[in-house]
């Protein structure tokens, strides 16, 4: 996994690591699967990395996928176009987009991820979680 000094992400490069964020305890994370040569990807870095700046690694986990870079680790999630952002808690898939997302919208949908992540296990989370 690297990250520079001043991202607020991580770029995943291995099976490993992604493996590490798809499994029981792996916390919640945004993954935005993104392309060099894709337009919109281009346009919605800024927006990725201001909202990921907002978060604490702790909560929620940013991290970005080049699909140009590493097609395989795009493959397991059938990734068909990209920008696609997966918004994940302990290897569970709890929602996804496809094309450019707005800062705010990013950040509303990143808070979601959160309340989700911090709710506590009952018979209503069971049943509707």
């Amino acid at each position: 996994m690297t990250a520079t000094a001043t991202a607020p992400y991580d770029e995943l490069q291995t099976q490993e690591e992604v493996e590490a964020i798809m499994q029981p305890g792996g916390g919640a994370v945004v993954i935005d699967f993104w392309s060099p040569t894709c337009g919109p990807c281009m346009a919605m870095a800024k927006d990725f990395e201001h909202v990921a700046e907002q978060f604490d690694r702790g909560e929620v986990r940013f991290c970005k996928i080049n699909t140009m870079a590493h097609p395989e680790l795009a493959e397991p999630f059938d990734i068909k176009a990209v920008p696609t952002l997966l918004f994940v808690h302990d290897g569970r898939i709890l929602d996804g987009a496809v094309g450019r997302m707005t800062a705010k919208a990013l950040g509303e949908k990143s808070e979601w991820l959160l309340a989700k992540s911090q709710r506590k296990p009952g018979l209503l989370s069971k049943l509707f979680g």
